[in-house]
């Protein structure tokens, strides 16, 4: 069942995270590696593909809506759980940290 969140007083449905996700999020310019550095632009990235919006369209649609007294937090909260859902993005992300460089070992 799609989740549904509101943004400007329109419905979107939530997007799952699999493969084509991330694809569509690196090419609205996001890569997996940047999520963490780069908040707002995979929140608006998000956005966009759950809308069908481009970057530009999806930023003026948030935008207004936190100008109209809206907050980030449900889109947060949509874009969180379908990440934790989703089998593709987890195995991904244990993936990464798999290959992530280990800290330097020093010998007493």
């Amino acid at each position: 069942m799609n989740k549904v969140f509101l943004i400007n007083g329109k419905k979107y449905n939530a997007v799952p995270f699999n493969f084509n996700t991330i694809c569509d999020l690196e090419e609205a310019g996001v890569s997996i590696q940047e999520m963490q550095k780069k908040p707002m632009a995979m929140l608006r990235a998000y956005f966009g593909i759950c809308g069908g919006l481009s970057n530009e369209d999806a930023g003026r649609e948030i935008q207004n809506h936190v100008i109209s007294g809206g907050n980030f937090n449900e889109l947060y909260k949509i874009m969180g759980e379908e990440m934790n859902e989703s089998d593709f993005f987890q195995a991904l992300s244990k993936k990464a940290e798999e290959d992530a460089p280990k800290g330097k070992k020093t010998l007493a």
